[in-house]
């Protein structure tokens, strides 16, 4: 038991016994039991995917917020601090209630032998409880199956794009990886599915009709038209065989992949008991935050453009090259990338190359095991055939080397979770300004719900 004064987050979520990924819901299920099952004090929502859940979660979590629910959003990984996984109503939870949960974790016997990711998610859903949240939305880590949030009993499912990645444990073909972040469907549970067709579509749906989970479809009972990216963000219209009439929304997210995104969470609210008015759902997505997905920043009028986004395997990297694509930030554009060694990082630099003047290499802090070698990454490159890339010996020379060579242009970082919240924290980062401009449309969407917000934020004081 810790004594007066100790960071018990710290101590939780330090050094521990088990350090990689290990399959099986035996162990947080044995932990939660201690706890009291503190996810069971409120509804949830469950999203699993391979692109796109972070996002889908978040416009859920912020139409859920908007509505007037006290909501809970669990998400992973984090850029910066861990205490971004687990937010009520979009912010960090009062610390006292982090160390007192995480304390209480750490007394519990079954917690030496959880992972990382399983004491993590264990904290969320204890904070959650202890903030009286009225519902989550989760997002799964790895897979769905065996993942450590399958442990919600949800009222709703969604399942966004599938592709390749964790290939060495959710398996080699896209059937496999479907059939695992199939595992998250539940019995009588709506399922919603984000754009997919071919064998993804068909493992979901044969999986859902065993299961006994009604399946609707982004593209089929549901649709967004009129899409339109722009630096400010995105705007488009939903539609769905629940509001036929249509709803025009807008996001400060850029990228016509957040249209989609959003639609997704809106199907999968309205399947699961929580419709709610078109004022609410459009002051929740024009609300949404999500940094390091697309964040553009710039340097004052004269100065260069920033741009975090997130994008470690091959589906990620090719929406960001036609966002780039879209938006034509200003040239010359140089990529700052950091991935890591259990990653397809030879498609995901082939790919980017395409679109970058010139490329830096590097390697962010990573777990032992996942660490990899942008010098051979770079020997790969010139073999074939690329030129202008670099390599810098950690994320701080990258970025500033990015900066000097880019000069009033655009730099652009991205590859993992840990190279872009490591970069977003440099000083040649420091003068950059989130892009503040609002979309026009998002700005009416958040004036139509004023009123009705002050009231949703009284009721929750």
């Amino acid at each position: 038991m810790l004594t007066g004064g100790e960071d018990a987050l710290a101590a939780l979520l330090g050094p521990r016994p088990v350090t990689t990924a290990r399959w099986g819901l035996d162990r947080i299920e044995a932990l939660l039991d201690q706890l009291g099952r503190p996810e069971r004090t409120f509804r949830a929502l469950h999203v699993a995917g391979t692109n796109g859940k972070g996002s889908t979660a978040s416009f859920a979590a912020s139409m859920l917020a908007a509505g007037g629910l006290r909501t809970g959003l669990y998400t992973s990984p984090h850029l910066s601090d861990v205490r971004e996984r687990f937010l009520v109503d979009g912010s960090w939870i009062e610390e006292s209630v982090v160390q007192s949960a995480a304390s209480r974790i750490l007394d519990c016997g079954a917690s030496d032998a959880c992972t990382y990711f399983e004491v993590s998610t264990a904290l969320a859903f204890l904070c959650f409880a202890e903030c009286g949240v009225e519902v989550t939305v989760a997002e799964t880590g790895l897979g769905g199956r065996l993942d450590a949030t399958n442990v919600l009993r949800p009222a709703g499912t969604a399942i966004t794009p599938i592709g390749f990645d964790h290939t060495d444990l959710l398996g080699s073909s896209l059937r496999a990886i479907a059939g695992e972040k199939g595992g998250i469907f539940k019995r009588d549970v709506p399922a919603s599915l984000g754009r997919m067709d071919g064998v993804a579509l068909e493992t979901l749906e044969r999986i859902a009709a065993r299961t006994g989970s009604p399946v609707a479809r982004l593209g089929r009972e549901a649709e967004v038209s009129e899409v339109r990216s722009e630096p400010e963000g995105t705007r488009f219209r939903y539609v769905s065989s629940a509001r036929p009439g249509g709803v025009p929304l807008a996001t400060r997210l850029p990228g016509r992949y957040q249209a989609d995104n959003a639609a997704l969470a809106l199907l999968m609210l309205d399947r699961s008991g929580h419709e709610m008015d078109e004022a609410r759902v459009r002051r929740g997505v024009a609300q949404t935050r999500l940094p390091g997905r697309f964040e553009l920043r710039r340097e004052g009028p004269a100065g260069g453009t920033w741009v975090f986004d997130i994008a470690h395997n091959p589906a990620a990297a090719e929406a960001l090259c036609a966002t780039l694509a879209e938006l034509s930030p200003p040239r010359p554009l140089v990529a700052v990338v950091g991935l890591l060694a259990d990653k397809d990082w030879k498609a995901v630099l082939g790919r980017l190359a395409l679109d970058s003047d010139a490329m830096i290499l590097t390697c962010p802090a990573a777990s032992e095991g996942r660490v990899w070698d942008p010098a051979e990454a770079q020997a790969w490159m010139s073999r074939k055939g690329a030129a202008n890339v670099t390599v810098s010996v950690d994320v701080a020379e990258a970025v500033a080397r990015g900066r000097e060579l880019a000069g009033s242009g655009t730099v652009l970082v991205t590859g993992s979770a840990y190279t872009v919240g490591e970069a977003r924290t440099q000083p040649a980062v420091a003068g950059a300004q989130i892009e503040k401009r609002r979309a026009r449309h998002a700005v009416r969407s958040e004036t139509v719900a004023t009123d009705e917000g002050r009231a949703d934020a009284s009721r929750r004081a």
